[in-house]
């Protein structure tokens, strides 16, 4: 942890620098102190227009995570997180904690949307991961797959230790997950409340210290409404009794049956969660309020083959060699570069299979006060 940034424990007070995760004092999850005072840069269109208050190192390392939509979905808001650069909530803790990253590698623990958004954003600057995974509960074999596709990743089959460089739930971390409240209060205005999947208790504390900064600051007058959603034979952690009694939260228990028929409405309407999410959508049905669900991510994870060049065509094979050693490119600036061999249409095509792959991140940028999306060749195909 860097030294200038401060420290804060919710639940006893504790104040202070150092490299911890949990309060020295009382074991409760710390979380970062605002750098500064909120300064909404609207011209930025994803957590850099945050930057103000985020605690960046050196470099802010984005793939334009943050600033997804708000739908409505059978009368239920719904803020839909699957939509950011590796399809979950994740890569906003990922863009901050990765730019504070100085060494040339990082150790984590194999943790589904965690490893795979940490590995996604540590690639884009260079710096190699190190997975370990517990061959014992390994599971998420979706996700395991993605990252045996990275040449940045080495994976390694034992329990993580002391070792870990870089783990889910610590300060930095939080300190981008609590963007999804300044999003909330820019995109819905007054937010009666926020429904959540509960798990470790992370992402709600994040949002809760989100909403508690921006009324400290004066944008908000209260807070809103925290719900916490747990499977019914699920038991509270350590961080859902605090907001319980610290923040008035209030918890509510969803069954198998209407996680699966939650699950099945959302992917009719285009949405494939996984039952985690699921279940705060149906909570929020059963609530009958105008609250906000946070959708964490997507359920479905793709696969591709083929870690090298090879069975690229022609146009795909044209546009590495456009995108290679180029500033981010948007595809008309890519269609422009090839003169005329190929259809706007048919880049935008290759451009979409070539990210599928692996071969191709992109980002977002404002150009004419539109967001619009960048395209640049990937480090781990190097």
């Amino acid at each position: 942890m860097p030294v200038n940034i401060r420290l804060r424990c919710l639940r006893c007070g504790y104040t202070g620098a150092g490299d911890y995760l949990f309060c020295p004092r009382c074991g409760f999850p710390l979380i970062t102190e605002p750098r500064d005072a909120l300064r909404i840069d609207r011209e930025k269109p994803s957590i850099l227009r945050y930057a103000s208050a985020l605690n960046y190192g050196n470099r802010a390392v984005t793939l334009g995570e943050g600033f997804t939509r708000i739908r409505r979905i059978n009368g239920v808001l719904i803020k839909d997180e699957s939509r950011n650069p590796t399809g979950s909530f994740m890569d906003r803790g990922s863009s901050v904690l990765i730019s504070n990253v100085t060494s040339n590698e990082i150790r984590i623990s194999f943790e589904e949307d965690f490893a795979l958004s940490i590995a996604t954003y540590a690639s884009t600057v260079g710096v190699r991961v190190r997975v370990y995974v517990n061959p014992d509960t390994a599971g998420a074999y979706p996700e395991l797959l993605r990252l045996s596709t990275m040449k940045s990743v080495n994976i390694e089959f034992r329990e993580g230790g002391q070792d870990l460089s870089a783990r889910y739930g610590e300060p930095l971390f939080l300190d981008g997950i609590k963007t999804i409240a300044y999003e909330l209060y820019e995109q819905v205005g007054k937010v009666e409340g926020v429904v959540l999947p509960m798990e470790r208790g992370y992402l709600a504390l994040a949002i809760y210290e989100g909403f508690r900064e921006l009324r400290d600051w004066g944008f908000i007058d209260e807070l809103p409404r925290l719900v916490l959603v747990k499977h019914r034979n699920g038991l509270l952690s350590d961080v859902a009794n605090w907001l319980i009694e610290g923040a008035e939260a209030e918890v509510v228990d969803v069954g198998d049956e209407e996680t699966v028929k939650s699950m099945i409405e959302l992917a009719r309407n285009g949405l494939y969660v996984k039952p985690v999410s699921a279940m705060a959508y149906a909570a929020a049905v059963s609530l009958g309020r105008d609250y906000v669900v946070v959708i964490t991510g997507t359920g479905l994870k793709e696969y591709r083959v083929g870690r090298g060049l090879g069975g690229l065509t022609r146009l795909q094979g044209a546009i590495l060699r456009v995108l290679e050693g180029s500033s981010p490119l948007t595809a008309y600036q890519v269609w422009e570069r090839l003169s005329g061999t190929a259809t706007l249409q048919g880049v935008y095509k290759a451009l979409n299979s070539l990210a599928r792959r692996g071969l191709v991140t992109f980002s977002y940028e404002v150009y004419g006060g539109k967001k619009v999306r960048v395209f640049r060749a990937s480090q781990n195909y190097k």
